[in-house]
Formats: structure tokens, sequence, C-alpha cells
């Protein structure tokens, strides 16, 4: 039984989007510098925020996000989808 990669079906965020918004968040810790860092529209880090918050890889604490465990622990490598799944 081949394991499922950790992250797959988790969010709705490529891989690249993951790995961004896990590095900007690994400094920058409030929504406006998280924004800046990204530099994508409000709603769309608003969702990716909450996404992320539901997926257990950030947490959130008086309006200051920080990676959880589980996003410290995030490797994009594990992301790659088995060839089996195309």
């Amino acid at each position: 039984m081949n394991a499922m990669p950790c992250g797959k079906n988790e969010t709705s965020l490529a891989p690249s989007q993951l790995e961004l918004f896990l590095s900007v968040i690994e400094h920058d810790h409030t929504f406006q510098d998280i924004r800046l860092g990204v530099k994508l529209p409000v709603f769309k880090v608003k969702s990716a925020l909450r996404e992320l918050e539901e997926a257990n890889f950030i947490e959130e604490q008086q309006n200051q996000y920080f990676l959880t465990e589980k996003g410290r622990g995030w490797d994009k490598r594990y992301l790659i989808l088995r060839e089996d799944e195309y």
C-alpha cells in the first residue's frame, strides 16, 4: 500500500503556493506582512490562510500567524504525485 503524499488534498493551493505561503509565514506573522510577502489580493490571502489553518499548517494567535509543527516540517518533495495517479 502506498502512502498518500503529505499535503495532497489538504488544501486547494498548488505546491508552489503552499511553499510560498509557508516560507513567508515562517518570517512574517501579521496579515499585512504576509499579504505583502505573497503579493496576492486580500481575498486570496484570506482564503489561503483559512485553508492552511484548517489543514493544520498554521495557527492564528492574537492576529498573528505561526507555523505549526506540521507547517515547519512540510517539504515539497512529499507533494509530488506518484506516477500511477496521473
